[in-house]
């Protein structure tokens, strides 16, 4: 975990710097696209083991994690564009493997869409889909909360620390930010409020609202080809809601999954046991697994 307690290389993509974080060598490049609320220290877990086979890199978006405030309202559009660009201006150049979690697996996903000849294969980790939150709040049994819930906290949150990053000691501090993973080192420990900044719960709001749109539905409709793809998902036990809406919602996630692997002739579609949402955190082993996967299956030129 220690290296994610300081930045990796912060690359300049015109005025602004993303943190890019690369490890191993090799080839196909490897780039982990992290959920709504992470960025890169999340795969302290699977980085490490990626990067014994072969160049993997982990980053952070705009306003996240040691990157520089994003100019404008945060979408998933800016989001793939910032990460092309970093990746360009840093020389790692694909064709890659994206490995997406939750709404980074849509980020993968239009990162596809657009730069098609630049992606080999992917690895989707209990993924997020197009217009989601539009298709939650019209299921029957949406007490409506959640979404407005979290709009108005991160609201809040982004006055609060208007001024700066909140104190722990500040009572409203908890709400506005999470507990630290298992294991962290003193490090991480010791900077770890000054990541939940205005900035970062204003981008969490526009990314939240990239999913309550259909301007990404194309992205749910790509043709793959013959190209890699493994999507995993959360065990039919975990981090669901309860009663008949919790149901539905958990047919309706595995329908989507299991449609999104249909997008290659290859695709494959698994249901992780003993893992909730985040996979990579309860079940690395899985996503090191689908990665090297992936990789044995692509053709010998994009492995050099």
């Amino acid at each position: 975990m220690l290296p994610y307690a300081a930045p990796g290389q912060l690359v300049d993509i015109g005025g602004r710097h993303i943190n890019l974080r690369c490890t191993g060598s090799g080839g196909p490049p490897v780039i982990l696209m992290a959920g709504l609320m992470h960025w890169s220290f999340v795969w302290d877990k699977t980085q490490p083991e990626i990067a014994k086979r072969t160049r993997v890199c982990a980053y952070d978006r705009a306003s996240f994690g040691f990157s520089d405030p994003a100019p404008q309202p945060l979408t998933i559009a800016d989001v793939v564009s910032d990460l092309h660009a970093a990746l360009q201006a840093a020389n790692v150049l694909g064709p890659y493997v994206l490995v997406g979690h939750s709404s980074g697996g849509l980020e993968a996903r239009v990162f596809a869409q657009r730069f098609p000849l630049e992606v080999a294969g992917m690895v989707l980790l209990d993924t997020s889909y197009s217009a989601q939150n539009l298709a939650v709040v019209n299921m029957p049994g949406y007490n409506g909360e959640g979404f407005e819930v979290d709009t108005v906290k991160n609201l809040k949150c982004a006055s609060l620390a208007a001024h700066g990053p909140l104190d722990p000691s500040n009572p409203e501090y908890q709400s506005c930010s999470y507990s630290l993973p298992d294991g962290a080192p003193a490090a991480l420990r010791k900077i770890w409020p000054r990541f939940f900044t205005a900035d970062y719960a204003l981008a969490k709001l526009t990314l939240v609202s990239s999913l309550s749109t259909h301007r990404y539905d194309g992205a749910d409709h790509l043709h793959l080809g013959d190209k890699p793809l493994v999507v995993l998902s959360r065990a039919p036990d975990r981090d669901w809601p309860k009663g008949a809406f919790g149901r539905d919602l958990r047919k309706q996630w595995y329908a989507h999954h299991e449609a999104l692997a249909h997008l290659s002739s290859r695709g494959v579609h698994r249901v992780i046991e003993h893992s909730g949402h985040d996979i990579e955190g309860d079940q690395p082993q899985a996503v090191i697994d689908a990665v090297d996967e992936v990789v044995r299956e692509l053709p010998a030129k994009e492995k050099s």
